[in-house]
């Protein structure tokens, strides 16, 4: 048996643990999976390229009292962190669910794909008091 190298171990055998998956090879559910990582990778570019340090207090929430509350700008990224915990964790429970229930699967995907939606929405909008 030959020593692994670094290539292998980090990108090759989880790629193919990943291939194996049969979620994965469910050609409706996996376009799916592609639209939510899309619209997550999206919303990080958005955070990216639109936000900047500021030395003022920024909006980054919304109460129900038709008020902004203010904080530092950092605390924008919280809701790109929300929606890579969601999609990530709602990808891994579709693909642990997959072979019981395909409609449960296809919900918590869906599910992910709705909350990266609005997690744009929110977070664009909070970009635009910001700017």
């Amino acid at each position: 048996m030959q020593p692994m190298n670094a290539r292998e171990t980090l990108i090759e055998q989880p790629w193919q643990a990943i291939k194996k998956q049969r979620l994965f090879r469910d050609r409706f559910l996996r376009r799916f999976v592609v639209v939510a990582v899309l619209l997550f990778i999206l919303e990080w570019l958005l955070l990216g390229f639109q936000l900047r340090p500021t030395g003022f207090v920024v909006p980054f929430e919304y109460t129900s009292g038709a008020e902004f509350r203010l904080g530092e700008w950092w605390r924008i990224f919280g809701y790109g962190l929300f929606s890579l915990l969601v999609t990530v964790g709602n990808i891994v429970l579709a693909a642990m669910s997959f072979e019981k229930s395909r409609i449960a699967s296809f919900f918590l995907v869906l599910s992910a794909v709705i909350l990266n939606i609005f997690t744009i929405v929110i977070t664009y909008t909070l970009l635009a008091q910001v700017g």
